[in-house]
C-alpha cells in the first residue's frame, strides 16, 4: 500500500526540481530576448504567467479576444516561470508558421501527443513520413470517399433520432453530448473501420472508454500547466516510468490504448490477405498494410496509433446549442430542410442548402475545435507581418526576427474573429454573413471557408449536415431558463456549465 504514494511523491519531487531547471534554462535562453520587446498584457503571476487568463476562464477567449483588440494580431504573453510566447492571429504570419518546416510542435506537446496516440502518429509526422501517412489516410477522407458514405451517415442520423425517442427525450431537458458522441463514433467505426461499435444502442465498451478518456484529458488545471512547462526537461526514462504508475488518469489511458490495440488486432484479422499486385485493396487497413515500408502487414500497436488518431479527431456538439439559441433561424432552417427533402427525396443536395451551410460555417468560425496551435521555431528566422508593430522600446518593425526555441501560439479562435477580415461584428454569431457575396474580406489561409478551424474536413462537414437535417425536422430545440453552458478549453473547446460539468442541456420537443 506504500508503493503508490512513494511513486507519486517521487514524480512530484522530480517535477519540482525540473521546474527550477526549467526556469534557469528559460532565463538563459537567447530565444526570449526578442519577444520580450513585443507589447502584450501584463503578467499577473511569475509562476503561471498569463496562462490562467488564457486557459482557465469560465468562457474561452474571455481575456484573449480583448488582448487582440488592445495589442493587435501579434503580441507577447508570459507562460510559466517567465517564458515569453507570441500570440499570433496575423494572417500572413500564421500562414508562414503553419506551412513552414522551420516550425514544429514543442517538446512538451510531442511527449503528450505520443503518450496519447503512440509514436508514429500523423500529428507529429514530418517530411516523407508525413506524406506516407497522408497517402494512407487521404483516400478514406477524400470528398469522393465521403460522398460514398452518405447512406451510412443517414442511417446513423436516423438511429440517433430513434435513440432520442427511446430515451424519452421529447418533453424534457437533457444533456445531448453523450448521444452525439456516440453517433460520431458509430459513423467513424462503420465508415472508416468497417467495424460497427454500436455506440447508439448502448452496447459499446469502446464508446464508454472513449468518453472516460475525453473527460480525463479535457481537465485543465494550474498543476497541468506546471507539468507542461516541465515536460521538455524530463528525461524520457522518467516520463515513460510515470506512464506506468497506478494513477487513475494514467490507468484510463492504459485501458484506452489496450482497447484500441485490440481493435487493431481484430481489424487486421478481418482483413483477408491479399496480393497487392493482383487485387486493389482500398480499405483503411488494406492501405495501411500495402503502404507499410517495414513489413507486409502492420502490428496491432501500429494500427492502434492510427485508430486513436481518427477516433480523437473530434465531433461538434455546439451547432445544436446555437440552433437552440436562435429559434427564428431554426424555424427557417427547418423549412429549408423540408423543401430540400420534398424536391429531392432521399437525394438531398446538402451543399446547395444556404442556411444549413451558413449555420455550420458560423459555428466553425466562432467555436473552432482547436482554439490555438502551438509551434516552436527550430531555427533562427524572420516572421513576416501584415502590419507594423511598435516594440516596447519605441521602434517600429515591419518584420520580426526570432531565434531558435521561440514558442508561438497560432491563435485560431482569434484569427476567426479579426474585424479586419470578418467586419465590425466579427465577435457576433451571425450565420447570415455567409449568405453575403464575400463573408471574409481577405485571402483564405484555412482549409475551409477561409477558416483556420482544422477539423472541418469533408467527413466532419457531411456529418454535421446529415445530423442537423435529421434532427431539426423532427424536434424543436430550446435552451432551459437556467442555461449556463459556455465553451471552455480542454483537450479542445468543450462545453461546460457553471458548475464545471461538461455538458449541453437542451430542452427537446416534437415539431408540432
Amino acid at each position: 500500500m506504500q508503493d503508490i504514494p512513494m511513486s507519486v511523491e517521487f514524480v512530484a519531487a522530480c517535477l519540482l526540481a525540473l521546474a527550477i531547471i526549467s526556469w534557469v534554462a528559460r532565463i538563459l535562453s537567447p530565444a526570449q530576448k526578442l519577444s520580450n520587446c513585443i507589447p502584450g498584457p501584463k503578467s499577473p503571476s511569475w509562476t503561471y504567467g498569463n496562462l490562467i487568463d488564457l486557459l482557465l476562464t469560465k468562457e474561452y477567449g474571455e481575456h484573449e479576444f480583448k488582448w487582440q483588440e488592445t495589442y493587435g494580431p501579434v503580441y507577447s504573453i508570459k507562460a510559466c516561470f517567465g517564458e515569453s510566447r507570441l500570440m499570433i492571429s496575423d494572417p500572413l504570419t500564421a500562414k508562414f508558421i503553419l506551412h513552414n518546416h522551420l516550425f514544429a510542435h514543442g517538446a512538451s506537446q510531442q511527449k503528450a501527443v505520443n503518450s496519447l496516440f503512440g509514436s508514429g502518429n500523423i500529428f507529429l509526422a514530418r517530411g516523407d513520413y508525413h506524406r506516407h501517412l497522408r497517402s494512407i489516410l487521404n483516400p478514406s477522407f477524400s470528398s469522393q470517399s465521403v460522398r460514398r458514405m452518405l447512406p451510412m451517415f443517414k442511417d446513423i442520423g436516423a438511429k440517433l433520432v430513434d435513440r432520442w425517442e427511446s430515451l424519452g427525450y421529447p418533453g424534457t431537458t437533457v444533456d445531448i453530448t453523450q448521444t452525439l458522441h456516440d453517433a460520431s463514433l458509430d459513423l467513424i467505426s462503420e465508415a472508416i473501420f468497417e467495424h460497427p461499435f454500436n455506440s447508439l444502442t448502448g452496447q459499446s465498451d469502446m464508446a464508454s472508454i472513449q468518453r472516460t478518456l475525453i473527460d480525463t484529458v479535457s481537465s485543465v488545471s494550474k498543476f497541468s500547466q506546471l507539468v507542461d512547462a516541465c515536460l521538455p526537461y524530463i528525461p524520457d526514462f522518467i516520463f515513460n516510468f510515470s506512464l506506468r504508475l497506478p494513477i487513475p488518469a494514467i490507468r484510463v489511458l492504459q485501458e484506452y490504448r489496450k482497447a484500441t490495440n485490440e481493435l487493431g488486432r481484430q481489424l487486421i484479422q478481418q482483413t483477408p490477405s491479399r496480393d497487392a499486385s493482383s487485387e486493389k485493396d482500398e480499405t483503411f487497413i488494406g492501405l495501411l498494410n500495402k503502404t507499410n515500408a517495414a513489413a507486409t502487414t502492420m502490428t496491432d500497436e501500429k494500427v492502434g496509433v492510427h485508430i486513436r488518431t481518427i477516433l480523437m479527431a473530434g465531433d461538434d456538439t455546439t451547432i445544436l446549442y446555437r440552433l437552440a439559441k436562435a429559434p427564428a433561424f431554426q424555424q427557417a432552417l427547418r423549412e429549408e430542410i423540408q423543401l430540400a427533402g420534398a424536391n429531392g427525396g432521399d437525394n438531398i443536395e446538402y451543399d446547395n442548402m444556404p442556411l444549413l451551410n451558413a449555420l455550420i460555417n458560423e459555428t466553425l468560425r466562432l467555436y473552432p475545435a482547436l482554439p490555438f496551435a502551438e509551434r516552436v521555431a527550430e531555427q533562427d528566422c524572420v516572421l513576416p507581418l501584415s502590419r507594423p508593430i511598435t516594440t516596447t522600446t519605441g521602434i517600429q518593425i515591419t518584420e520580426m526576427p526570432i531565434q531558435k526555441g521561440q514558442a508561438t501560439y497560432v491563435a485560431i479562435a482569434s484569427y476567426n474573429r479579426l474585424t479586419s477580415l470578418w467586419g465590425p461584428d466579427a465577435g457576433e454569431f451571425r450565420p447570415s454573413r455567409w449568405l453575403e457575396e464575400q463573408p471574409c474580406k481577405g485571402s483564405a489561409i484555412g482549409p475551409h471557408a477561409s477558416l483556420l478551424s482544422f477539423l472541418a474536413g469533408p467527413a466532419v462537414l457531411l456529418e454535421m449536415q446529415v445530423l442537423v437535417t435529421e434532427i431539426v425536422p423532427k424536434f424543436v430545440l430550446t435552451l432551459p431558463p437556467d442555461d449556463s453552458a459556455k465553451p471552455c478549453f480542454g483537450l479542445t473547446l468543450v462545453p461546460r456549465t457553471a458548475d464545471g460539468v461538461q455538458q449541453i442541456p437542451i430542452h427537446i420537443e416534437h415539431v408540432a
